[in-house]
């Protein structure tokens, strides 16, 4: 396998999202919606954008010849490196224990176990969060602390019990157990402040709405999102909202696809697919071939970045993409589409239906696109 020679700095003044800190440690796309966009053939290649690295191992089980992770934080890609390393190096039940899947007493032992794997920049970034590390690394994202905070509020708004509650309901049930039990006036309360604009950008980052445009409200946006997934998905299966609301996972069953018992050995034996590149996505397709890729899972990358990053992107995806290539793309708050562009076919009833399905659920659009 051709391996992807390492990017030299970004050269198109495009900041490091969050001023590189670990932002997530978890993936927060439903890695279903998009193996249902891309349909991934066998040794087909991918290019995926990294975050927490869940979904990147997780299409590794769609037989892959090559998966490009791409992120322009270099701690997500040392989160990766952990996780991969975690396959290579230690038994599942181990591998549960090292994220904090189960309880993380022999984390940082684990750790100890792998650390000469990682790359010399990993180790020193694990190296110096071993705190994270005996905690439960999947809770120590940027974004999951603040889910953390969320629900202490959760606890008083709502209760403990009745959030446990909502996981022992069949779908059929939910909808009026939301709106008699849940959608009290402290829920639009707290919606509205701990999903505010200030809050977000407090305890979030900033630069994630410097390209929002036409929300009027932050808190009722989220709160129709938030009624969607509590009133509408079902709870029992879901386990972003489990994570969410319990900080947890439900069982070892309801997990991503890539921590389950059954698929440790086929992961671990595909490993060597996987190429993680440290750069901007423009910058990393210019690094590829003509025609080379399959299928694109670009997450919501384009909302932090300028108009011109994603203009620039575009057009390396049509030099990049084999024709028919499929791209998945989601936004939150800035409006970036492929729709309209000559070049992309965008079906907009499969993206409806797809976002509908996305137990993940925070993202208000989803695009699923192909290349003419």
């Amino acid at each position: 396998m051709t391996t992807i020679p390492q990017l030299a700095p970004p050269t198109h003044d495009v900041p490091i999202p969050y001023g590189g800190r670990l932002m997530f440690t978890q993936s927060w796309e439903d890695p279903a919606c998009d193996l249902a966009a891309l349909a991934p053939q066998d040794g087909a290649t991918l290019f995926t954008i990294t975050s927490g690295g869940d979904n990147v191992l997780g299409f590794l089980l769609a037989n892959p010849g090559r998966i490009i992770a791409v992120d322009l934080n270099p701690t997500q890609n040392w989160l990766l490196e952990l996780k991969v390393a975690g396959f290579r190096r230690l038994e599942h039940a181990e591998l549960l224990q090292l994220l904090g899947v189960r309880p993380p007493h022999r984390a940082v032992q684990l750790y100890s176990l792998l650390r000469s794997d990682l790359s010399e920049p990993a180790r020193r970034f694990w190296d110096g969060h071993g705190e994270w590390l005996a905690s439960g690394v999947l809770l120590a994202g940027g974004f999951e602390r603040y889910f953390a905070m969320l629900r202490g509020a959760l606890r008083y708004v709502v209760g403990r019990r009745r959030m446990e509650r909502l996981f022992t309901l069949s779908p059929e049930e939910q909808p009026a157990f939301y709106q008699k039990e849940w959608n009290t006036l402290r829920w639009r309360a707290l919606l509205r402040i701990g999903c505010s604009r200030w809050m977000l950008g407090n305890r979030l980052d900033p630069s994630w709405f410097e390209q929002a445009e036409g929300v009027a409200s932050f808190g009722a946006h989220f709160n129709r999102l938030a009624t969607h997934v509590i009133a509408e998905l079902p709870a029992r299966t879901n386990y972003f909202l489990a994570q969410i609301l319990l900080g947890r996972y439900l069982s070892e069953e309801q997990v991503p696809d890539y921590l389950k018992a059954e698929h440790f050995d086929s992961i671990r034996a595909r490993l060597d697919r996987l190429d993680p590149i440290t750069a901007d996505v423009a910058e990393a397709m210019a690094t590829l071939p003509p025609h080379s890729v399959d299928g694109f899972a670009l997450s919501n990358v384009f909302e932090y970045s300028p108009a011109a990053v994603f203009d620039r992107a575009r057009v390396e995806l049509v030099r990049v993409g084999r024709p028919g290539a499929r791209i998945t793309l989601r936004n939150l708050l800035a409006p970036r589409r492929l729709a309209g562009d000559s070049r992309f076919v965008v079906d907009p009833v499969a993206g409806e239906h797809l976002r509908q399905a996305d137990r993940g659920f925070i993202y208000s659009h989803f695009e699923s696109a192909w290349l003419v």
